[in-house]
Order: C-alpha cells, then structure tokens, then sequence
C-alpha cells in the first residue's frame, strides 16, 4: 500500500467581511510594528485601506510598503526587506494579489535569514521561521495566501523562482474582490482551473488533494463565467474565493505540471499575467497527460466538469473533450489567444530551454525532454 503525506496548511479565515478582523488577529500573533504588504493601486482604490483601518482600530502601528509589482521581482522583495529592518517591523499583512503575497514571504525568508536578498534564498525550505506573517489576497486566482511557495521573478535571470515560506494565518475576504475587473477575473479564475486540473493530473498522487481539486473544478465551471459577468454577484464571488482557496490546498499536496511550466516561462520572458499564461497552457495539459499519465486522472476531472464518457471512449478522445470544454470556457470569458496577443509559435519555443527549471516542471507525467516539451507548446499555440 502506498503512503501519502498530507499538506499542513496553515490558519485561515474565511467569509465576506473577514477582513475587519485582521487587527485582532495580528495582535493575537503578537505583532506591534506592522508591515502591510501591498500595492499601490490598492491602496487608491480603497481596498488595501479597509485592511490598514482594521490593523490601526486594533491600536497597532502601522507602515505602508506599497511597491508591490507583478511576477515579484527579486529587487522589490529586498527593498520590502530593508522596509522591515529601518521601521523595525515585527509582523506583516500582505493585501494583494499572488505577486504581493509572494513578495511578502520573500521578505520574511530574508529577514528569518539575516540575509538582504532573496536571490541568496531560492532552494530554502524553510529552516527558520523568524516573521509572522498574514495574508490577504484580492483576487481569486492563485491561492498564494495559504500555500507555502513564494514565486519570485529573478530580474538578472528572468527565470521564476520558488522558495519556501508558510503564512501564519490567511484570511479570505470575497469582498476585497468586489473591485476587480472582468478581464482580471476571468485570468485569475482561469489559474484557479489549471491550479485543480494540473493537481490532479500530474504524477504526485495524493487522493487527499483530489478533493480540493476536483471541488475547486466544479465550482470554478459554475461560477467563474457568473464573476466575470456580474462582477458584483456576491455569491460568484464567494464561491471564486473559496475556489481559488480549495485550488491553493491542491497544489500545497500535489504540485502543477507542464501547464505551469508554460506560464511560468513564457509568462517570465514576456511579462504575461499568470493567470492569462495558464489557461493557454491549460487544454494541453489535457493532451499531454492522455500521452503519458494515467487515464485515471482525466476521468476525475471529466467528472468535475460534467464531461460525459464511457468504456469505448479513447483516452485521447477523452483529452480533446475535456481541452474543448477548456477552449469553450476561454472564449465565453473572452480570453485572448497567443496568437490576438501578436506572439508567433517562434517565441513560444524560444521558452522550451527553460522548462526544465522550473519549480512544477518535474511533476509532470512521463519523462518530458525537449522534443516532448516542443510537441507541448506546438499543440498549445494552434489549439486556441
């Protein structure tokens, strides 16, 4: 009999209006100086300040790092980290998206180092845990706020980089989500997909977080078109955060696969949303498990996602169902492909030599080399 190991995640608080007790909760983590985490933009458009008021209500003293940027690069996490040593910071509250949460665990695996950049820091896992951290996210997309991997764009290399780092708490408030935009959603909603998907596909079986995957599928088929649509439906909007949530708790047990790869390497080189750069990935993941992963495993997410088969159906017909529900879903979302966003199949593969560095990359089913990982990339630039 097989053993499996199941994720320790860390706290987390969930519900519409969560947020109002964050201040309570930092204090009860024994934070006095605080840190928030954030963006700017976040904080003109009055959402990181619902958070910033919460933490001042509790009596704490409160200091304002908003340079937070996309792909968190490595030169913002070792600004955020001497921020924390001129105020003598004791706790942070990162409010954000992915990136600013990712930021703000680099800061604290630095400071938990007594070091001053987190390029020093990549292959951590964590043996020193020095800075009490909380987490916020404001979009439902990449459930950074409970999994312990920080996602750090190296400005020298330009590769992403994950490092180790577990929030003390997460609090999940579908409300600072109200304010997102359509075009974001459905990016971040699409992350949450390929989150689910690429847990459950890849070849990491862990029958623990296929549970959080294959719930996180269905919810994120139902409601992430209903989001993107009504952005102030507040019931699209739990659902989204608890889904984005569930997604977080996937990966933290069973990883991503060749999807992530894609995104997170192609998206590096180009400066693609995350989120945008998994859902080109994600059909091929379909394809790329019916070649040399376990029949299984599609069977789960065809189940999820409410796509019909039965013995005579082939495992790749079951692939090209389950990537057509997958294309189906971007163009009621109004994705655009690779191709409306001007890149040619040629810078695509330009990505293919660094596949093999990133962090999800050696999940993947099979043993991927380069002429798998150029097939991959082929069929995910012509299928949409």
């Amino acid at each position: 009999m097989s053993t499996y190991m199941w994720n320790t995640f860390c706290p987390t608080l969930f519900g519409t209006g969560a947020a109002r007790e964050t201040g309570t909760k930092a204090k009860e983590l024994g934070m006095n100086r605080v840190m928030v985490c954030t963006e700017k933009a976040l904080c003109e458009f009055k959402v990181a300040t619902q958070v910033i008021d919460a933490l001042k209500e509790a009596g704490l003293e409160v200091f304002v790092f908003d340079k937070c940027k996309a792909d968190a690069p490595s030169d913002i996490c070792d600004e955020g980290a001497e921020f924390v040593r001129n105020h003598e910071i004791d706790g942070i509250v990162a409010v954000g998206g992915g990136s600013t949460l990712d930021t703000a665990k680099a800061v604290c695996i630095i400071i938990s180092q007594n070091g001053t950049t987190i390029r020093d820091y990549y292959s951590i896992e964590e043996d020193a845990h020095e800075m009490k951290l909380i987490t916020l996210n404001t979009t439902s997309g990449t459930g950074s706020e409970l999994s312990q991997w920080a996602v750090i764009g190296d400005v020298e290399t330009g590769r992403k980089e994950m490092p180790v780092y577990k929030p003390d708490m997460a609090i999940v408030d579908p409300a600072l989500t109200y304010s997102v935009p359509a075009g974001t959603t459905a990016a971040t909603g699409m992350d949450v997909l390929a989150h689910c998907v690429e847990a459950i596909t890849n070849r990491n079986y862990n029958p623990y977080g296929y549970i959080f995957g294959k719930e996180g599928i269905r919810l994120t088929m139902k409601w992430l078109p209903v989001a993107v649509k009504e952005p102030e439906n507040k019931v699209a909007r739990e659902q989204m955060s608890l889904a984005a949530n569930l997604g977080g708790m996937a990966i933290s047990a069973c990883g991503c696969q060749i999807g992530h790869s894609f995104a997170q390497t192609f998206g590096a080189m180009n400066h693609i949303p995350h989120g945008l750069g998994c859902a080109w990935g994600l059909p091929g993941v379909m394809t790329y498990t019916a070649k040399y992963g376990e029949r299984s495993n599609l069977e789960i997410v065809a189940e999820a996602m409410d796509v019909s088969w039965d013995d005579n159906t082939s495992t790749m017909e079951l692939a090209d169902m389950l990537a057509g529900k997958v294309i189906e879903l971007m163009r009621q979302l109004k994705i655009k492909s690779i191709k409306d966003q001007g890149y040619t199949l040629e810078d695509c593969l330009k990505s293919a030599d660094i596949f093999v560095y990133d962090g999800a990359f050696g999940n993947s089913p099979g043993n991927p080399g380069m002429k798998e990982i150029t097939d991959y990339i082929e069929y995910t630039y012509s299928i949409y």
